[in-house]
């Protein structure tokens, strides 16, 4: 198999390990060559249900079993093992029928896969399918977008009716129940982590140990803390009521909003995919989900949904571009989270407006990180450089802006030069690179324009001057000399830059720190405390590490988001579960003849009580307390009287 190879995992009979599996087997029994494609070239993935559908269940169950096995089996050896079924050409009376039945039904299942593919990608191998009555050109997933186009009979009010449907079927389960397929789904990531960060890495670019540190185990991280702690905070909870209620309850109710319609970036596309779906679902909800159509990771979440027991109807996927996303929005659902742009967090805003929809928004961000002249500033350099260029910069808790105090300004560069020096950048295949590449060609441009702009007013390059200004690695980019004007400086740049500035004092860089039309992180390093603890006060922004940096993500009971124009709302943490809640306030009362003091009739006799009341109870003291429940009590006796009764 290929490096990098794309492995769908789209297959309601065969797991992504299973599917792997094939793809070994196939491209051992057809390796291609210069006039036909390899087995794994094919679009054969579409057409692996429709044979596995008419096979025994036993039979299915074995061939999965094989191919599990042939899924970490060297495709030398795979290859040897069909060589070896050959040998009943030669050997009919040694072991001759069974060699032949078992090189009749790897061959016979790759072919027949090989050439319904092919037929998908190349347009041959039409009459071969006829003979067998299979239909070759309906993909398992099918983009919404081109669907709707097509006329055909998926559309975004059928996912939105659906969604509505089931609603009521996961709100029933209790939140101990829903919490099942959180841990299936934790331990399923677990086992098949390998070929998820394959897929993660064949869409976006990203080495393999930032698919595995900032996907993977950040989804792991979070589906662990739903595990620990969706229960307790989700659970009626208990509030005190005040003495004038007295011999009355109250509680919080935590219910279900009904259908969440999360549209999510493609810069993190396994994470925040995972992460708002199985926030939103324990919450009691059901989920449509829009991935960017630039990182759609097709067919994995379908998988891995399907393979933990999720309903049909529970977590929907949707492809396609913005006017799908739009298209979903008119639907109504109870409430839209979305991540991304802020230019098209605008045009969705709108569009909300119109039904009233409430909106999560997790947006971009320009953050600042401060260094002082006390801090430990090999560990300061380490950190901002990681949080700088990890993704390759494309985060929006990215370090944008590096302020560092003049009196150790130059000893930071040169600490700063010396480990970007070292940073290996590769798409590898075995953990051994710190960044990837790009993953759009618009984001390249921004870059590009950012990094011209800059040299434009005067700014230094210390470092990436070999870049073309095209390609999709693009190395780590040093600014020296950077002023405040300058667009690297003050517009989100979502690249592998690492922009240094130099300040004086603390009250200039909180003051330029905040001159930003965002707010979502920052961090602060000094070895004074109580510095850091002021400087994490007065930034305008969501989240402050500090002496460390885009922690605050990393610990998933701190709620996440940003002020300004870097979000509404928080997610993560208690905070964000019970954002996918109806927060209910509820207050409880016995079922008894009393009237209350403050309903009709009002009299004068009960205004002069109540006001005596009132000023006991606020003004504070044993003997006001004492008045307060003297007038409080001839005031109850009179509400149960009518007002003819009063006179």
């Amino acid at each position: 198999m290929k490096p990098g190879l794309l492995i769908h995992t789209c297959s309601r009979f065969f797991s992504a390990r299973q599917i792997k599996g094939a793809l070994r087997l196939g491209d051992a029994v057809i390796p291609g060559d210069k006039t036909l494609p390899s087995f794994s070239e094919t679009e054969f993935i579409h057409h692996i249900d429709r044979m596995l559908e008419y096979m025994e269940s036993d039979d299915r169950d074995g061939l999965g079993l094989l191919m599990n096995v042939f899924s970490i089996t060297p495709i030398w050896k795979i290859r040897l093992l069909v060589s070896l079924c050959d040998i009943h050409r030669f050997l009919p009376q040694f072991l001759g029928t069974p060699f032949r039945l078992l090189n009749l039904g790897l061959k016979g299942i790759i072919f027949t896969l090989y050439y319904s593919g092919l037929e998908d990608k190349e347009g041959h191998g039409a009459r071969i399918l006829k003979t067998i009555g299979w239909d070759a050109h309906t993909p398992s997933y099918q983009p919404l977008d081109k669907a709707m186009s097509e006329n055909r009979q998926i559309s975004a009010a059928d996912i939105g009716k659906k969604a509505k449907d089931v609603s009521q079927e996961i709100r029933a389960l209790s939140v101990a129940q829903r919490l099942k397929f959180v841990s299936q789904l934790k331990h399923l990531i677990v086992s098949e982590k390998e070929i998820i960060i394959e897929r993660i890495q064949e869409d976006t670019n990203k080495s393999r140990s930032d698919a595995l540190v900032s996907e993977i185990f950040g989804v792991l991280d979070h589906l662990a803390f739903l595990e620990s702690e969706a229960i307790k905070a989700l659970k009626d909870e208990k509030v005190k009521t005040p003495i004038a209620l007295l011999g009355k309850s109250s509680k919080i109710y935590y219910e279900a909003l009904g259908t969440i319609l999360i549209i999510s970036p493609w810069n993190y596309p396994f994470y925040q995919a995972i992460v708002p779906i199985m926030a939103a679902f324990v919450a009691g909800n059901s989920v449509i989900y829009k991935p960017s159509e630039f990182t759609p990771l097709t067919g994995l979440v379908e998988d891995l949904m399907s393979r933990i027991g999720m309903k049909d109807g529970w977590v929907q996927v949707v492809y396609g571009d913005g006017k799908v996303g739009s298209s979903l929005i008119d639907q109504v659902p109870n409430k839209i989270f979305f991540t991304g742009s802020v230019a098209t967090v605008k045009k969705i805003m709108t569009q909300a407006a119109n039904n009233l929809i409430p909106v999560e928004l997790e947006l971009g961000g320009k953050d600042p990180s401060i260094v002082f002249a006390d801090a430990n500033l090999d560990r300061a350099a380490s950190g901002v450089v990681w949080g700088a260029l990890t993704n390759c910069g494309q985060s929006c808790t990215s370090v944008e802006r590096i302020y560092v105090q003049d009196t150790c300004y130059e000893e930071f560069k040169n600490k700063t030069l010396n480990i970007v020096k070292q940073i290996k950048q590769s798409r590898d295949y075995d953990g051994d690179a710190d960044i990837g590449g790009m993953t759009t060609k618009a984001q390249i441009a921004i870059v590009k324009n950012h990094l011209d702009d800059a040299l434009a007013k005067g700014a230094k390059l210390l470092s990436g001057d070999e870049w073309d200004g095209q390609d999709a690695m693009i190395p780590p980019l040093l600014f020296d000399n950077v002023t405040d004007d300058m667009l690297v400086a003050h517009e989100e740049t979502f690249g592998p830059t690492i922009v240094l500035l130099k300040f004086s004092d603390e009250h200039e860089v909180i003051s330029r720190a905040n001159d930003s039309i965002y707010g979502l992180s920052a961090s602060v390093w000094s070895a004074d405390k109580a510095r850091c603890d002021r400087v994490a006060r007065a930034l305008e922004v969501g989240n402050v590490s500090i002496n460390n940096v885009m922690l605050t993500e990393g610990n998933h009971h701190l709620p996440f988001g940003g002020v300004k124009q870097s979000g509404i709302g928080r997610y993560k943490g208690v905070h964000g579960l019970r954002s996918f809640c109806n927060i209910k306030s509820v207050l409880i009362d016995a079922n008894s003849k009393k009237i209350e003091a403050n309903w009709f009739p009002y009299t004068k006799k009960k205004y002069q009580l109540f006001s005596a009341m009132t000023e006991a109870l606020f003004t504070g003291g044993i003997l006001n307390f004492i008045k307060f429940a003297i007038k409080g009590t001839l005031l109850e006796s009179a509400a149960q009287k009518s007002r003819n009764q009063s006179k």
